[in-house]
């Protein structure tokens, strides 16, 4: 079960983030309500836009001018296993992957909220060999490992994350295999019925900014990068400055009653002072094969893995802690070359009583010495939906399906549910009972902008101590945006739709200068049609939706809507301030080459 499972696909490359990153800051950005805190001036957007070029130097904005847009780049198929092993002989190998989607957090103040909405992603050619995969469901950030890297000490240089999505077959997935033996297979193993498309879990670690890698928080030569930048903005024009990390990745099968947007397998938490990130694991007779994508953190700025040696995979008895040798992992096995080589999956020979030892028993990862560096947590609560948006005076639910060791756990079981802030701070708890499908909900009423989040606990092992640990909790989101009756009340002017709606986005996203002037009416009339699509709530997924930061309350669409409604019935004249005379096409073409 699982990209654990196979066949799997084997990828590896980069990737930019560029995201908008003036809303991370509590003094630029009210979360509960959606809206820019605007400087006390007159004319509030410009003083917004120059507040945050400022911020630059001053506190770490360093991408006022972001697209939210991540692409990936130089990403490739690298490799694939059929059930025998790494292998690279397929025609599959080498051609690109492509995906561009847009980086949004539901929270923006923290890390844990990550999200890549998009339309489709591409492994192959399009008239060649081929995977093309229509979006499903959005990609979702989860395990993020704060220690993975311990040479880069750039803002989130330092971690790694675990990013993952599932593609429905009954979505438009196709492959197109040719003579691909690695296609031919995935094509097989999709006429099951108990497969239900394709799950692509990617890793992205090591993460630079100013495209150089040898800045460090508050050092002189970070301070140096953000003057330059600070110049070059305040010269003016359009000065993205995107972020770039490196990925290794995994495509494989997507089974019914796994999770799409999570690890669902046997999970392997971070034990107190381990090096080592979560691991994830899946028992194949007597095989064990292990997602450390997540997991070995590395030890020089050229991405050499930890030699922590052989390490030693046990069961262990619940009962009396008894341990069972089942394998050992060689450092050969997760240096830097074989985590490249095959998205940090490793495979263990075991033997043939493993199945039947691992029913009943738990995995460890121990050093030579005995050291326990990670630890199984057999039952996990992941949720249906870790990101969940409503809008005021809609009904939703905090829902989470239980697994015991990788597998959906049908059973009445109380959980314990902490209902925290932002901050990490317990707001309440709740003690709900599972029904027969292992499934707890708690009923949720949207009744203020609001932000929360979720975080069953199954165990002592698994409470939320100071916040959530992405590395042991699972969790769930739920941001509520405020209904902004007001707003929808007001009359339809431009006055009140630029100051009310459209200021927002045009203080706060200085790239909208490039496609459409938020604050010119008659290019808002103009392109009021694709403006109504862009922002309709059931387009909601796509990567054009707009506002990209998805926090527009229902008022303020309600009062746009009225105002494009009202323009619609206008006569707009687009050729009112064309000159009398017009160039020719020829005339045209010099200035392009003459400026």
């Amino acid at each position: 079960m699982s990209v654990l499972e196979t066949p799997r696909v084997y990828f590896k490359g980069g990737i930019t983030w560029d995201p908008i990153t003036t809303n991370n800051y509590s003094t630029n950005y009210d979360e509960n309500s959606g809206d820019p805190i605007y400087p006390s001036v007159m004319d509030q957007v410009q003083a917004f836009r120059k507040q945050a070029i400022t911020q630059v130097s001053t506190a770490g904005n360093w991408n006022p001018h972001g697209t939210h847009r991540a692409t990936f780049y130089a990403t490739t198929v690298n490799g694939y296993d059929l059930g025998d092993g790494l292998d690279t002989r397929d025609p599959l190998v080498s051609l690109p992957v492509n995906f561009t989607g847009m980086l949004v957090d539901l929270e923006p103040f923290g890390a844990y909220t990550s999200q890549l909405f998009f339309d489709s992603m591409q492994f192959g050619i399009s008239g060649g060999y081929r995977i093309s995969a229509p979006r499903t469901s959005r990609f979702t950030a989860r395990y993020i490992n704060f220690a993975r890297n311990r040479v880069n000490k750039m803002i989130a240089g330092v971690a790694s994350a675990v990013w993952q999505t599932s593609f429905a077959k009954t979505d438009g997935l196709s492959v197109d295999a040719y003579d691909s033996p690695t296609l031919q297979s995935l094509a097989r193993k999709l006429e099951d019925d108990e497969v239900l498309g394709l799950t692509v879990r990617f890793n992205t670690y090591r993460t630079i900014y100013y495209d150089n890698p040898e800045l460090r928080n508050g050092s002189p030569k970070t301070k140096a990068e953000a003057q330059a930048l600070l110049a070059k903005l305040n010269d003016g024009g359009f000065q993205p400055n995107p972020a770039r990390s490196l990925l290794v990745g995994v495509v494989g099968l997507w089974r019914r009653f796994e999770p799409a947007h999570e690890p669902g397998e046997r999970t392997l938490t971070q034990v107190p002072n381990s090096p080592l990130g979560s691991a994830y694991v899946r028992q194949d007779g007597s095989k064990l094969i292990f997602d450390l994508s997540n997991s070995v953190p590395e030890v020089d700025k050229d991405l050499k893995k930890a030699p922590l040696g052989a390490l030693s995979v046990v069961a262990v008895n619940p009962a009396d802690q008894s341990a069972t040798e089942l394998g050992t992992i060689e450092y050969t096995q997760y240096d830097g070359k074989a985590y490249e080589s095959s998205a940090g999956i490793v495979i263990v020979q075991s033997s043939p009583e493993t199945a039947q030892l691992l029913s009943q028993q738990n995995i460890q990862v121990r050093q030579a010495d005995k050291t326990v560096l990670l630890s199984e947590s057999p039952l996990r609560a992941i949720p249906l939906v870790p990101n969940l948006y409503l809008d005021e005076g809609q009904q939703g639910a905090a829902s989470f399906q239980l697994y015991k060791s990788g597998q959906p756990f049908a059973s009445k079981l109380p959980v314990t549910l902490y209902q925290l802030d932002p901050n990490g701070n317990v707001l309440s708890t709740s003690t709900l009972q599972s029904d027969a499908t292992g499934v707890i909900s708690l009923p949720l009423q949207a009744t203020t902008g609001q932000i929360v989040a979720f975080v069953p606990s199954l165990s002592a092992d698994d409470q939320p101590g100071q916040g959530i640990n992405p590395q042991v909790n699972t969790y769930m989101y739920f941001r509520v945006r405020p209904a902004d009756s007001a707003t929808a009340a007001l009359p339809p002017t431009w006055s009140n739709i630029y100051t009310k709606v459209l200021a927002n986005w045009n203080a706060m996203a200085p790239c909208m200068d490039n496609w459409l002037r938020l604050d010119d009416p008659a290019q808002i009339k103009a392109y009021g049609t694709i403006l109504r699509r862009l922002t309709d709530p059931a387009a909601f997924e796509s990567f054009r939706f707009m506002p990209v930061t998805r926090d527009m309350s229902s008022g303020q669409r309600t009062l746009l809507y009225k105002f494009l409604d009202a323009s619609a019935e206008e006569t707009v004249d687009l050729t009112a301030e064309e000159p009398a005379e017009r160039r020719s096409f020829a005339e045209l073409s010099r200035a392009m080459r003459r400026g």
